[in-house]
């Protein structure tokens, strides 16, 4: 009678334990890195979706062209000046100068993941920049006379798209190696605000609907993140595998294997 009472209480207390292990697992999925970058992902895919249909229903002509016009009323020969500068950074020279100086200082520090990482971010903006323009075919803005010429189609925005990768990934890269340090927030920080300044030179321009640069915010972003994830996954995996080839190399120092015997 004992050993019975003994017995469901043991398998009352394992069924007890099993609700709290599933709630702390799923504690530890919800607070996680991967978590966290993937729900950013999706958050930015599933908006850009929204976005999408709305350009592609001509439902935000009205928002678009009131923005523009108002950004327009504030042009001055400065500024014009100042935003055909900035735009620079966002083009294919610009990306391309800022990638050869990120390449030449990971290579420096030996931080081959991070390279490879920063070159997936770059080759996957540029194939979307490619792709979804040729599939929205959405024609550039005529609302006043630009102040550069563009030939390509406007949606997504190339220039903000690969200027909130480059930079979003220097955001992300900054924090990462120690979130702690409040000046690696705030280098991000400035980071993402040339990406910001790159994509408001568009619409000063004349050359990009304001649907066009948000596009190219949220999936810059959204790449940015996945890739991310996969930056981390392969350091975790490849940091794994070398502490398990240390621990076996320390083994087999620690129990040689006896030579035989001469004949």
């Amino acid at each position: 009678m004992t050993e019975s009472t003994h017995a469901v209480h043991t398998i009352e207390e394992v069924l007890e334990e099993i609700p709290q292990a599933g709630a702390s697992k799923l504690y530890r999925v919800v607070t996680s890195y991967y978590f966290y970058a993937l729900l950013i992902a999706v958050i930015c895919a599933g908006i850009f979706g929204w976005l999408a249909d709305q350009v592609t229903d001509h439902t935000v002509g009205g928002f678009n062209r009131s923005i523009l016009l108002a950004i327009h009323a504030r042009q001055t020969p400065t500024l014009d000046s100042l935003a055909l500068h900035i735009t620079w950074l966002g083009s294919t020279y610009g990306i391309a100068t800022l990638g050869l100086l990120f390449t030449a200082a990971f290579l420096l520090m030996k931080r081959y993941v991070d390279l490879a990482t920063m070159a997936a971010v770059l080759i996957g903006a540029s194939l979307m920049v490619v792709t979804l323009k040729l599939v929205f075919h959405n024609p550039r803005p005529q609302v006043f006379p630009p102040l550069v010429q563009e030939t390509n189609f406007s949606f997504p925005s190339g220039h903000s798209l690969t200027s909130f990768a480059i930079w979003g990934f220097f955001a992300w890269w900054m924090v990462s190696l120690q979130v702690r340090n409040l000046w690696r927030w705030l280098l991000g920080l400035l980071g993402i605000l040339v990406a910001a300044s790159v994509a408001l030179s568009r619409l000063y321009l004349g050359v990009h609907w304001p649907t066009d640069v948000l596009a190219g915010l949220l999936l810059g972003f959204g790449w940015v993140a996945l890739c991310a994830t996969g930056n981390r996954w392969f350091t975790r995996h490849a940091r794994r595998e070398r502490r398990e080839m240390l621990h076996q190399e320390w083994l087999a120092r620690q129990n040689p294997t006896p030579s035989m015997p001469p004949v």
